[in-house]
């Protein structure tokens, strides 16, 4: 159930650079947020990131895929 005190975002997001140890990292990853307003404020009350996963049977994460 869906109220007037409950919000939902949801995103693709790019996170690119390098490492402290010289290695290159690029790799695209979901985000959602879940809010709720109270006493007239909006708070974060929710928050996940995930990658998609190969489904080959290794379960690794596909951070080489791009949108």
């Amino acid at each position: 159930m869906i109220g007037d005190d409950v919000a939902f975002s949801h995103s693709l997001n790019r996170m690119h650079g390098t490492k402290t140890d010289g290695a290159k990292a690029d790799l695209w990853f979901r985000q959602t947020f879940g809010f709720q307003r109270i006493k007239g404020e909006w708070k974060m009350a929710h928050e996940h990131e995930s990658v998609p996963f190969y489904m080959d049977g290794s379960f690794k994460a596909a951070i080489d895929l791009k949108p």
